[in-house]
């Protein structure tokens, strides 16, 4: 933990300058790779994100969108290519997130995530896990996104969980280096979520070709022995 946090803090202090933009992430939330911020899609807009995660290789779809302002909902699902037997389920997982705050250039968001994991699992209950998010200007830092979150629904010795990302633009606002750090794993696939001794950071480049077109290159768990790849796409449109 303390390596991860040492390598998140000398990564701020590489990026002068960090925009509030965001992806759909695997999970489905407005965020960077896989942790939710602040921000919300624009009204009536639909984002839909797709990609293969080569280890243990996964297919993930998720969506998101918002039908009233500053009010998020979304969905996620990967889908495993290869044998589960020792990776645990990665269950269907459905979100809500609403800004309640912005003024200047500070943000606060609050949101929950609802894992509906199926019988392969061995879990009783269905974990839910809720959050608040703030975002913040720091200067030469740039944009800063820090949550804390608590999951409920199973018996599972859950902690408090830390969520810190950044971002900037480092080609004429096409191409962006993201980071994102948290100790515990809101990525599926690999282990089950419940599996608290893991702490994670990932990194990436985002490519954003033209308005409603993004690709990505996503290093997933860079502090685990387990560093896997994975390339996505995320288009969006308008439904109104």
């Amino acid at each position: 933990m303390k390596k991860g946090i040492i390598i998140l803090l000398s990564f701020m202090f590489m990026l002068p300058a960090v925009q509030l933009l965001a992806n759909t992430t695997i999970t489905g939330s407005y965020g960077y790779f896989t942790m939710p911020i602040t921000s919300t899609p624009k009204k009536d807009e639909i984002h839909i994100n797709s990609g293969y995660i080569f280890d243990p290789g996964n297919f993930y779809v998720s969506l998101n969108t918002s039908f009233i302002k500053n009010w998020e909902i979304s969905a996620g699902k990967e889908i495993l290519t290869g044998s589960t037997a020792d990776i645990g389920a990665t269950p269907f997982i459905i979100g809500t997130k609403y800004m309640f705050y912005s003024k200047g250039g500070f943000r606060a968001a609050g949101g929950l995530q609802v894992e509906i994991l199926g019988d392969e699992s061995g879990i009783d209950g269905v974990p839910v896990t809720i959050y608040g998010v703030i975002s913040e200007s720091a200067g030469k830092l740039g944009y800063m996104n820090f949550g804390l979150g608590y999951t409920l629904g199973v018996d599972a010795g859950y902690n408090i969980n830390f969520f810190a990302g950044l971002r900037r633009a480092i080609i004429d606002d096409k191409l962006f280096v993201v980071g994102e750090f948290t100790n515990f794993s809101i990525r599926q696939g690999l282990d089950p979520p419940w599996d608290e001794g893991r702490g994670i950071f990932n990194a990436g480049l985002v490519l954003e070709l033209i308005e409603f077109l993004k690709f990505k290159f996503v290093a997933y768990d860079v502090l685990d022995e387990f560093l896997t790849l994975g390339l996505g796409a995320e288009v969006k449109f308008k439904v109104f």
